[in-house]
């Protein structure tokens, strides 16, 4: 019996490498430090998309940019993020630890707007959140009132535009590639879903199935359930994810001495959600007994900044092993572009990691290092500012002082491409 299921270990992972189909594989993932949570994240693409990194203050007027039913809102809370083409944030976290990080699924439908609705774009969704939210649990309880519609577009018609994308942004072959559905990737929606984390350790997944919100959230403060969302990768949905990722742990359970010797290694959603939960759980029961081992030690001082430099590197590790290396050809699936780690540290008074103020770290692929913005460091100019040369590969360390002020940031608007007003025409 037990050499029979090793066996079908190995088939589900066979099978797992044939059917995935062309896809944005990205990766989340909350490692929950003894200083507080780190989320880390990768985007994968066919090509660079333009990633830039923007600090926001608070006390911004916001427009929804999806037509004349825009909502608009006043920012409550600064923040550093990650754009997408400069049309999106994709990735960030504010002054108050809440981190918000969209990736791709293929399966999401937003619903039908009626003339009437509220409406967001895809692209400010997120901003949306970092700029009016403390927490995991206030976002919730907010969108769960479904005060707006969420409105997307195609990639074709986005890199179709006169005004929404930089020319070329969107090169014609990525447009044409099949998305693993019938159809080509610039058929495709900006089809995206939410993963939300905060300073508590809190964590909720936000999903758009059949045109209702899906939230996976603990429903009281005595359930136990915020470490079933601490990983989101892509399709199928999160609910099926956390089905597939059960079935293996139940493999564990049965097949004493295996677990982990047969982790399932593509590049599918389905494997990078196993391999990321895999390590989360391992290195969470690292850390519990390293705990308890220090609590009996007579005399043991923790080393902080020792432990947290530990903590981010674990959890840029984690990250990186479920990253697609450059140039990695086959399944139609896009490469790892960039990482990100968000620092949710406790308040202490303790100086903790080289830079106590550590925010938000940024890996570029094809760069050699690492850099990290401070938000207080950059809250204290209180302008909006943005490091656009993140491909630079002598950029290092702290680079808060090279934000530069921007009087024009980069806008979520896509009115133009609901009514066809700015589409080139064709020569």
């Amino acid at each position: 019996m037990k050499k029979l299921a090793t066996v079908f270990v190995v088939l589900i992972t066979i099978l797992s490498m044939v059917v995935m189909p062309a896809a944005q594989a990205c990766s989340r993932l909350v490692y929950q430090g003894s200083l507080g949570p780190i989320t880390a994240r990768s985007m994968d693409w066919f090509h660079d998309p333009e990633a830039e990194l923007w600090f926001f203050p608070a006390g911004i007027d916001r427009t929804g940019g999806a037509g004349p039913n825009s909502i608009g809102w006043k920012s409550k809370y600064g923040s550093i993020i990650t754009s997408s083409y400069d049309i999106a944030t994709v990735d960030g976290i504010n002054d108050q630890g809440l981190v918000a990080n969209l990736l791709f699924l293929a399966e999401t439908d937003y619903g039908d707007i009626r003339p009437c609705d509220p409406t967001l774009s895809v692209g400010g969704w997120g901003q949306y959140v970092l700029d009016n939210y403390a927490n995991v649990a206030e976002a919730v309880e907010e969108l769960e009132k479904k005060s707006f519609k969420i409105v997307t577009t195609t990639l074709n018609e986005l890199a179709s535009s006169s005004s929404t994308l930089r020319p070329g942004s969107i090169p014609t072959p990525i447009l044409l590639l099949p998305d693993g559905h019938g159809g080509t990737m610039g058929d495709a929606n900006f089809a995206l879903h939410m993963a939300l984390s905060d300073r508590t350790g809190d964590s909720a997944i936000i999903e758009y199935l059949g045109g209702e919100m899906i939230v996976h959230h603990k429903k009281t403060d005595d359930e136990n359930t915020s470490a079933k969302y601490n990983v989101l990768t892509n399709d199928p949905t999160f609910e099926e994810q956390l089905a597939i990722n059960s079935y293996w742990n139940s493999l564990y359970a049965n097949l004493e001495g295996t677990i982990g010797l047969f982790l399932p290694g593509t590049s599918s959603p389905s494997d990078r959600f196993i391999r990321a939960s895999y390590y989360l759980d391992k290195m969470g029961l690292r850390l519990a007994e390293e705990k308890k081992l220090a609590s009996k030690a007579s005399g043991f001082i923790l080393n902080k900044d020792q432990e947290r430099r530990s903590e981010l590197a674990a959890a840029l590790g984690i990250i990186r092993n479920v990253s697609d290396p450059i140039g990695l050809d086959g399944f139609g699936i896009g490469t790892t572009q960039w990482r990100t780690l968000a620092n949710q540290s406790i308040p202490t008074n303790e100086n903790v990691s080289n830079d106590p103020d550590a925010t938000y770290f940024f890996e570029f692929t094809e760069n050699p290092s690492v850099v990290w913005a401070n938000i207080n460091k950059l809250a204290e100019k209180g302008v909006v500012s943005n490091l656009d040369s993140i491909n630079n590969p002598f950029l290092s360390g702290n680079v808060s002082e090279l934000f530069v002020e921007q009087e024009d940031p980069f806008s979520w608007d896509i009115s133009c491409t609901l009514n066809n007003s700015c589409l080139i025409s064709p020569k």
